[in-house]
């Protein structure tokens, strides 16, 4: 539905009712400019998406990382490579969580724990 809004690009938001959170300590990312770049922190806003300064964002549930869009909720630009060391981020795992998420049957009131975290990523 976005790549149809917005021609070649992605804009995208958090399929789920879970409120933002910074990268747990397992994340590990490409160089420490995009790692002090996800280390938000802002003493006047609660997350990235609501503050200007917020460059970036990472969705550890989805594996993909994003510009966000300032416009007073959570969606983000997608993008695939690192915009600091020019590495090649790995693929997103949205359309794989929505597969595996409707082949279960769940819906946004059955989703099991692992599903809102990585650890559903991490399985198999």
């Amino acid at each position: 539905m976005s790549s149809q809004l917005h021609p070649g690009r992605r804009v995208l938001w958090t399929p789920l009712s879970v409120a933002w959170a910074p990268p747990s300590a397992s994340a590990v990312f490409c160089c420490e400019a995009m790692t002090q770049a996800l280390a938000f922190d802002c003493d006047q806003h609660a997350d990235p998406f609501e503050c200007a300064d917020g460059l970036m964002v990472y969705n550890e549930v989805l594996d993909e990382f994003g510009l966000p869009v300032h416009d007073g909720g959570a969606s983000y630009v997608l993008i695939a490579f690192c915009p600091w060391c020019g590495t090649r981020l790995p693929e997103s795992q949205r359309d794989r969580w929505f597969d595996e998420v409707e082949a279960a049957g769940y819906t946004d009131d059955t989703l099991p724990p692992e599903y809102l975290s990585a650890t559903w990523r991490h399985r198999r």
